[in-house]
């Protein structure tokens, strides 16, 4: 499908993140013992740890009113659209056939050998008719190789590690890949979910 290029997209897509959603303050962070030490906010919600029991970052205003940041994800969104299979454009739930559900990946110098078999992902799935516009609009589309993934398993996280010092946690830099079960996972505050893609078929997009 040839692909247009436009000033700006027509659509914003849902996993997109918008310049007044705002982080939650390092103040709210805190140490709790279960019985190792791990990072905790003093006030916490029902949805703040994963099944896996990570820490997820908060977003203390998810209002999509603001302007769109295209290259960044909203942590809340990417969550729910990567855990229960929905369209990150739309946020219907994405397409699923024999072949299983609908996603559009790119082969990156990380990748294994056997890409796009096994490859990691932080971007959700797609429904076919958002997969088209995608294909269309987004500047990077041309790398965009269509793929229906059987088995997109649940693999771990990406996020900012931290460590606990006598004032507090502070922050010990980003990490792109974390394997659920790494003992690292306790003072990671995690931003956004990665599947790995198994059972892949690559596709044309009808």
């Amino acid at each position: 499908m040839p692909k247009r290029t436009l000033a700006r997209p027509t659509v914003t897509p849902f996993v997109v993140a918008y310049d007044d959603e705002q982080a939650g303050s390092l103040d709210d962070l805190t140490i709790e013992f279960t019985p190792t030490p791990r990072l905790a906010y003093r006030d916490m919600q029902p949805d703040d740890r994963d099944r896996a029991g990570v820490l997820w970052a908060r977003i203390e205003r998810t209002s999509r009113k603001g302007k769109p940041i295209y290259n960044s994800m909203n942590t809340e969104r990417q969550r729910e659209a990567m855990y229960d299979l929905l369209c990150q454009v739309c946020s219907e739930p994405a397409s699923r056939n024999k072949d299983g559900w609908l996603f559009l990946d790119w082969q990156t110098p990380q990748d294994p050998p056997t890409w796009p078999e096994g490859s990691l992902t932080n971007m959700p799935p797609l429904c076919v008719e958002c997969a088209r516009l995608a294909v269309e609009e987004c500047p990077h589309a041309d790398l965009f190789v269509p793929l229906r993934v059987k088995l997109p398993r649940l693999w771990g996280v990406s996020g900012v590690q931290y460590r606990w010092t006598e004032n507090g946690w502070k922050t010990y830099g980003s990490i792109p890949w974390l394997r659920y079960g790494d003992e690292r996972l306790p003072a990671v505050l995690a931003s956004q979910l990665i599947r790995e893609l198994c059972k892949v078929t690559v596709i044309d997009l009808p």
